[in-house]
């Protein structure tokens, strides 16, 4: 009897950017390097159509299997369907929903499959595990590469952040003042674009460099014995006399989904004016597993970090 299992993926990306790079045969072949997979027959670049099929050849459990599907159903930027028309399967449908929730965009890839070579057991032990891992590896490859450089959220240009609706995603801000004049202004401000508030905090940052739009980084932690990696992105960097900070995103495989900010400011350029550093959170369970069953714990580590943060510049 065939087998049904759905993803659930988040991202900040447009749904019509999401809908699109789903039917893209490229995006498609470069989230599946390491499968050798290959399209070889049909539709084999660029963006596949209604009526329209490719023939995929891939290596999976050490066989090579040939398979060619179509797209069955498809109205555009709210739902497709691509179905197996020959291959390996008795059953392989594969729907993919997307909505709009807020800023963000939810994506529900929903598949039904039945083979001929796994028994019952297999299939929910071996075959759907393996086919969820595959879909999660290309929805984050997707959401990586149409949004890469998406807007910031936590704005840590804007002295008051805008209290604007984001559904789904949980919004913190806290803020200390770390003393007064020209000198602690300076060495502050170097500090925080130099990722000193991460490293000072118990983290190890890869390249910490002088912050700037664009730059990638694996942030890295120990917990309980435990290495955990956080891949990010810088979105903003902000210089001013009187306000310097930057934000980043969080890419694929990070514990959690969403931003966060560093910002030191002070009232004006005076030697006695007050320097305040302030953090801004906007964060929601990540889109992967073990990280979204696990996200009560992320909740409660995020709140020490944040502590930490706060006296990292002091």
């Amino acid at each position: 009897m065939p087998r049904s299992f759905s993803v659930t993926t988040r991202t900040t990306a447009r749904v019509e950017e999401m809908f699109d790079a789903s039917l893209s045969i490229d995006h498609h072949l470069d989230s599946m390097r390491s499968s050798g997979e290959r399209a070889v027959a049909g539709v084999t670049s660029g963006q596949i159509g209604l009526g329209e099929s490719v023939t995929w050849r891939a290596r999976h459990f050490g066989i090579r299997f040939t398979m060619t599907s179509r797209i069955t159903a498809l109205d555009r930027p709210h739902r497709f369907v691509d179905e197996q028309v020959r291959g390996p399967f008795r059953v392989f449908r594969h729907e993919h929903v997307f909505r709009a929730a807020g800023s963000a965009t939810i994506m529900v890839d929903t598949l039904t499959v039945g083979s001929p070579i796994f028994g019952v057991l297999a299939e929910r032990l071996v075959l759907v595990p393996y086919l969820r891992r595959l879909i999660r590896q290309r929805n984050a490859h997707l959401v990586a590469a149409v949004a890469p450089t998406p807007p910031t959220h936590t704005h840590p240009a804007l002295a008051d952040w805008p209290d604007a609706s984001h559904p789904g995603f949980r919004r913190a801000e806290a803020s200390a003042r770390i003393g007064r004049g020209a000198a602690t202004w300076a060495r502050t401000t170097r500090e925080v674009l130099s990722w000193s508030v991460k490293t000072r905090s118990g983290f190890v940052v890869g390249s910490p460099g002088p912050v700037a739009v664009g730059d990638r980084l694996m942030i890295r932690a120990r917990v309980l014995g435990i290495t955990v990696t956080e891949p990010v992105e810088v979105v903003a960097v902000v210089s001013e006399p009187t306000r310097v900070g930057f934000a980043y995103r969080t890419l694929p495989g990070h514990p959690v989904l969403g931003e966060e900010a560093f910002i030191v400011s002070r009232d004006d350029t005076s030697e006695g004016a007050g320097i305040t550093f302030t953090v801004r959170s906007l964060t929601a369970p990540a889109p992967h597993q073990p990280w979204r069953i696990l996200h009560p714990a992320a909740r409660v580590a995020q709140r020490i970090a944040r502590r930490r943060y706060l006296r990292a510049l002091r």
